[in-house]
């Protein structure tokens, strides 16, 4: 049965490789597949090489339209896309870049759904299902979805006429009042009129964006202060903020410390004015919640429980969070994603279990009782007795218990929730902290379980706070953020374990600001009465915030990070270790192991707390 299937999914490959050349006029493209590979986030094809998502043993239908929808829409991109043209026209602004991808990719698709109807079945499949995944279905607001997913949706529909799929309704509903707004209600069906025409279309096409408010920042531009004196600042403060990138240029060229620290004490008052009165309404809420309005407050002083000094620079904390996993969640949507994680992850949750009871026997035999003898005082050593009734000159004997080495500890385990660790990576990470949390717990060792990432993409509220005040130059960090707290130290796992499966909710993983989560996590630890603390942070990349970036020194949140880290390592109240996926992280941290690929996540786990422990 098992040679049966793989016959028939290797039929299928070879069927569905050979329509992607077919329908891309490519006959010699390699057509490859990939686990890494996702349908909805697919890698761009070049003439040589095409990847798709790896099928499984017994492919449902389901599973087979996605597969061909993916195939269509690479195919697509191949016959109709000239990569040169894309790259001469491309804006050099982030978010206007994201826009511009965005409809050429509608371009490309929108074309072959025109011409064939089963490739525009196959496409709505493959958009539908990336609706679902990235939880656009229930969408609140707009910050919960990027520009560039609304636009690919809105402008394959309008150019092709299809109805709106059921997974992207709401992120219609979000989004469409304030493009017709921006562009009139047929603006983004004027593109059809250049649908043949490449360049014509990229023309058009910045046109549209610029009419929304971003500034495209192209790098053809003679005048690239033209382009910034006519961006005017007046976008719709609730909505994807434009970025400026001439002005990133001209401060990356400025970006000195001793320029950042003037500029710091350079913002004029009417900014200052209406940040503080911003932060003052919004820190008043936080101050109701105590320790976490604590915490907020207490983000960036000069002693060790609030984090170093510097020229590292927050435009606002106004809008950052700490909140608990339960409430970014109902508790039946925590069961159903606790469950999903625990289904996806069946067999290796049998590899970790044996590696964390490997862990817990190492722990056990270092806290087997031990005793220290001959001693003035303490227990009476009944097992030297007859030595004094035999010779009554000796003395009494008296033993006591010697202390372990970790009995009083706590561990911090701080997890990146950014969007690149989307998958199986994060879904990896998660089992891997609870079945390690549950054998230290036995060990009587108390752990905690925290995640970082930013309330939204590209900014926030930060960044509309910033637009408002007139751009200041050189604002600092610009995005709101999210810290989570999975489990506290003192609560019991049976409590919080499905707290986890929160990780797999689609649309919570966004950005990384690595620097002043370590800040965050060391305070929490240092405020523990436990003697020994750790903190180990698993990441898979450096910091990375597109809002922040764009219009600071290209690396003030790398240094922020590097300025953290040798903080704490210098206060010696914390022993920190890290775990890099696919990134080498050795390079920031003194402790610290760089792995491949997920799937060695458990392994390197054990290790890093074995040698912490000390039981190799």
């Amino acid at each position: 049965m098992a040679e049966k299937f793989n016959d028939q999914t290797e039929k299928f490959k070879s069927a569905t490789a050979a329509a992607l050349r077919a329908l891309a006029g490519k006959k010699h493209t390699a057509v490859s597949y990939s686990a890494t590979e996702s349908a909805d986030r697919p890698t761009i094809p070049t003439e040589e090489t095409a990847r798709l998502p790896l099928p499984g043993a017994s492919t449902s239908p389901e599973d087979k339209a996605l597969l061909r929808g993916a195939a269509d829409a690479k195919a697509l991109r191949l016959k109709h896309h000239d990569r040169g043209v894309h790259l001469q026209n491309a804006p050099m602004d982030l978010t206007a870049a994201e826009a511009f991808d965005a409809l050429e990719q509608a371009r490309c698709e929108a074309l072959g759904a025109r011409a064939m109807e089963g490739v525009s079945q196959n496409l709505n499949t493959v958009l539908d299902e990336k609706c679902r995944k990235l939880g656009y279905q229930s969408l609140r607001t707009r910050e919960d979805s990027a520009i560039g997913d609304a636009l690919h949706v809105m402008t394959r529909l309008a150019l092709t006429g299809e109805p709106v799929p059921d997974h992207a309704k709401a992120l219609v509903k979000q989004w469409g009042p304030w493009i017709e707004d921006k562009l009139g209600k047929d603006g983004l069906s004027k593109l059809a009129g250049v649908l043949d025409d490449q360049k014509s279309f990229a023309a058009l096409s910045k046109q549209l964006i610029t009419d929304l408010g971003f500034t495209p920042g192209d790098s053809t531009s003679d005048n690239p202060q033209e382009t910034d004196d006519a961006d005017d600042g007046d976008a719709d403060i609730n909505d994807e903020p434009p970025q400026d990138q001439q002005e990133d240029q001209s401060e990356n060229t400025q970006g000195s410390d001793a320029q950042d620290a003037a500029d710091d004490s350079d913002l004029s008052e009417a900014e200052t004015e209406m940040g503080m009165e911003d932060m003052s309404e919004q820190q008043a809420a936080l101050d109701e919640d105590g320790e976490m309005g604590a915490e907020m407050r207490g983000r960036r002083a000069d002693d060790f429980l609030d984090g170093p000094g510097g020229s590292y620079r927050i435009y606002t904390t106004a809008y950052d969070e700490i909140v608990k996993a339960e409430d970014l969640a109902d508790p039946e949507e925590l069961s159903r994603l606790r469950q999903t994680l625990d289904q996806q992850l069946g067999p290796l949750h049998s590899l970790v279990s044996k590696l964390a009871n490997r862990l817990q026997r190492k722990l056990m035999a270092r806290q087997q009782r031990s005793w220290k003898f001959d001693l003035e005082e303490g227990y009476l050593d009944a097992a030297r007795l007859a030595r004094m009734i035999a010779n009554p000159t000796v003395p009494l004997s008296f033993k006591q218990e010697r202390d372990t080495d970790f009995r009083d500890t706590v561990v911090t385990l701080l997890i990146d929730n950014s969007g690149s660790m989307r998958g199986r990576p994060i879904a990896i990470a998660a089992i891997c902290t609870d079945i390690l949390a549950r054998t230290l717990e036995r060990c009587g060792v108390k752990v905690e379980i925290l995640g970082f990432t930013t309330r939204a993409w590209k900014g926030g509220k930060s960044r509309d706070l910033w637009i408002a005040n007139g751009r200041p130059d050189h604002p600092g960090r610009l995005n709101d953020l999210r810290h989570i707290v999975y489990k506290g130290a003192d609560a019991p796992l049976r409590r919080a374990r499905k707290n986890l499966g929160l990780m797999l909710k689609e649309g919570l993983l966004k950005e990384n600001i690595d620097g002043e989560a370590l800040t965050w996590a060391h305070n929490r630890l240092a405020r523990r009465p436990e003697q020994r603390k750790i903190l180990m942070i698993i990441s898979d990349g450096a910091p990375v915030d597109d809002s922040t970036l764009s219009v600071n020194p290209s690396n003030i949140l790398e240094k922020d990070l590097r300025q953290v880290i040798a903080w704490i390592e210098g206060l010696k109240q914390v022993e920190l270790t890290a775990i890099g996926i696919g990134h080498d992280v050795t390079r920031y941290y003194s402790r610290a192991l760089t792995i491949a690929d997920a799937e060695d996540l458990a392994e390197a786990l054990i290790q890093r707390l074995e040698r912490v422990f000390r039981l190799d």
